[in-house]
């Protein structure tokens, strides 16, 4: 030990016993913690644009990175301790407060994520020898600073974690107490967005495979909307649409919004009136449960509405990657091999949520989160239901994320379809009435086979979670008086036209939805409903199955008069766009040189009950007739027998993003 240290030695850090020695690392501990936890939340909005490359946090971030940090610097402080017991001239002290500075240090760096990780490395160990030469030269001062302190410290978590979740649950008791009385037997309203969802690989569809049985039961007992469209084929603009029943050129929302310090700097959803603001007005608990917490978060203005917003920290695992030190760890370790041997012990001590890898986070050389199953967004919804001491009827939004890449359900859960011996269906003959929904993948490679063996397995993993959820809200006496409303956000390509995801084109596979409507009672039975439609009607159909006058405009008009033949009009058309974006999958670039794509600039498509058109704002249109076309290989825009159709649908087009207000396309 060094001279400077002797004295530091001398007043008890090392021989006063275990507890004393572990103050320096829990003032370490509480110190980054709760300086990350700030840094994070004010990095994430300052570096916005990198929104779909990163990890996200919100305000319990700072106690739970406290907490975190506390455990790692005492995991820390206990190796160093350990080892000195070991070498009796082993620098305890030196060692000690250059390795918690030096953690801290990074932590802060790193935060930043401005800077390469070698660069963070370089600066915290510049700063951590800095620091211990100080600390050497004012040992008897700084132990006591550490010592003193660490009470406050305390006090600070004790009553951030206090603020930040009452203030939570105080916000929800007085936007309930502030509810009109609700209608007396008012029904409840439930909407599932399973999202990435392509309708063609639904059973009630037509797919060959039992992908849905729980959904199809839906539609046997309701009513099924055979070319149901989304407005947009990825899930920030497409969720906008779903909640105010507008196009993304009238909601204004096309990518996340530009944010400054305090966050975004438009207001939520730009003003547009939501859904579940209208239903709070007639006395309705409004809840929403998101398992994409990229793209559907409280974060981007989705608490519009809701006085309760379940997103992040579902689990201990989630909590953890979240962290600056949890990150870092997802990063070097759970990117390797399952064969590695951090992910084999991992599995052995029983950890299996951690190598649940989610697509949160997935940029090249970055951290993935951990998947958030339809399960626990099962558990939080009746967690909530089961808290209802109000007894008013409740309107909950729920988004399932098991659909989505990386496919297939979580570790240890064995799909009907994944494995090296089963096979994707090949074209084959249905008796559905949309040829298109009567589709499975053909003559693709054996790679891109087991892609969509994992894709239908998350199908029916979310499929699953969905029967149980019924069943759970039948068990409570809640179901009789529910509409429920299943439907997803947008498609997935698998591979069609050149395309692995989705987000970057308007192709039918990214935008071919399912829609199906339940509601005993009140919905008919065994109904499917050809007509084109837009999923962005929900808002409206849901106001006209309640019996409520809307409050505001939604713009796209309720589609019950579908089913009931009093629609003014059912020869209409549908419109989807998508803006200017770059999705962050290195898979998504190859496309770019093949097919027109968003990367490039925006895009528009307009879908009637034949035809689809697609518009580039500066690679040209392309039309397809899907029906005697359901893949859209054939691009006819040129041909000589369409253009006159080409002529109509670009004047209906031009005619439908002008904005009138009065436009009532489906």
């Amino acid at each position: 030990m060094s001279k400077n240290y002797a004295s530091f030695a001398a007043i008890g850090l090392a021989e006063s016993g275990f507890s004393r020695f572990l103050i320096v690392a829990i003032w370490f501990g509480l110190l980054a913690g709760l300086v990350e936890g700030c840094l994070l939340i004010v990095f994430q909005r300052l570096n916005w644009q990198d929104w779909g490359r990163m990890l996200h946090v919100s305000a319990p971030i700072i106690w739970i990175s406290s907490l975190a940090d506390v455990l790692l610097f005492g995991a820390a402080a206990c190796v160093i301790l350990a080892v000195a017991k070991i070498f009796p001239n082993f620098p305890l002290v030196a060692t000690t407060v250059f390795c918690l500075s030096f953690l801290t240090a990074y932590d802060w760096l790193t935060c930043i994520g401005r800077l390469q990780h070698w660069s963070c490395l370089l600066l915290a160990i510049g700063l951590a020898s800095v620091f211990t030469r100080w600390a050497g030269r004012n040992e008897i001062r700084a132990l006591r600073f550490w010592r003193r302190t660490v009470p406050a410290l305390i006090g600070v978590l004790l009553v951030a974690f206090a603020t930040i979740h009452l203030r939570s649950a105080w916000r929800e008791r007085r936007e309930i107490g502030r509810l009109p009385p609700a209608a007396a037997g008012a029904p409840n309203v439930l909407i599932v967005v399973v999202d990435t969802l392509r309708a063609d690989h639904v059973s009630a569809y037509g797919y060959s495979r039992q992908t849905s049985p729980n959904l199809d039961r839906l539609a046997q007992e309701g009513v099924l909307f055979e070319n149901a469209i989304a407005p947009a084929p990825w899930s920030l603009p497409s969720h906008v649409s779903l909640l105010t029943g507008r196009y993304q050129f009238e909601h204004g929302i096309g990518d996340v919004p530009a944010m400054s310090l305090l966050g975004r700097r438009a207001s939520e959803m730009k003003g547009s009136e939501t859904l579940a603001e209208t239903l709070e007005q007639r006395g309705y608990r409004t809840g929403a449960f998101s398992a994409n917490r990229t793209y559907f978060t409280a974060n981007l203005g989705f608490y519009k509405g809701f006085s309760h917003f379940e997103d992040y920290y579902d689990s201990v695992a989630d909590c953890f990657v979240r962290t600056l030190y949890g990150r870092e760890f997802a990063r070097v370790y759970l990117t390797r091999s399952d064969r590695s041997g951090p992910r084999r012990l991992i599995r052995g001590l029983g950890w299996e949520s951690l190598l649940d890898k989610d697509d949160e986070g997935a940029a090249p050389g970055g951290t993935q989160g951990v998947r958030k199953r339809a399960p626990e967004v099962n558990r939080e919804v009746l967690r909530w239901l089961d808290s209802n001491q109000h007894e008013r009827p409740f309107f909950a939004f729920l988004n399932y994320f098991d659909v989505h890449h990386r496919y297939g359900g979580p570790v240890g859960f064995h799909g009907p379809w994944s494995g090296p011996q089963k096979q994707v269906p090949r074209l084959g003959n249905h008796s559905q009435a949309n040829d298109s929904a009567s589709l499975g993948m053909t003559e693709i490679k054996s790679d891109s086979e087991e892609l969509v063996n994992e894709y239908d397995d998350g199908i029916k993993y979310a499929d699953d979670a969905l029967g149980q959820l019924l069943g759970a809200l039948g068990t409570r006496g809640l179901l009789n008086n529910t509409l429920v409303i299943i439907t997803s956000d947008h498609g997935e390509s698998l591979g069609e036209h050149h395309i692995a995801y989705h987000g970057e084109a308007l192709y039918r596979e990214q935008v071919y939805v399912p829609l199906v409507f339940w509601f005993p009672g009140h919905v008919p039975e065994r109904v499917r409903v050809p007509e084109v439609v837009s999923n962005a009607s929900i808002p409206a159909t849901v106001l006209s199955l309640l019996k409520l006058a809307p409050v505001t405009d939604f713009r796209r008009p309720a589609l019950d008069g579908l089913w009931t033949g009093t629609a003014p009009n059912r020869n209409v058309s549908v419109l989807s766009e998508v803006a200017q974006i770059y999705p962050t999958a290195a898979e998504d670039l190859v496309s770019e040189k093949l097919v027109p794509t968003s990367m490039q600039g925006a895009m528009k498509s307009l879908t009637t009950s034949q035809w689809q058109l697609i518009t580039h704002e500066k690679l040209g249109s392309q039309l397809y007739d899907y029906r005697s076309d359901p893949r859209e290989l054939k691009d006819v825009f040129r041909a000589p027998d369409t253009h006159e159709v080409v002529g109509k649908l670009m004047l209906e087009l031009n005619s439908t993003v002008a904005g009138s207000p009065n436009h009532k396309g489906h």
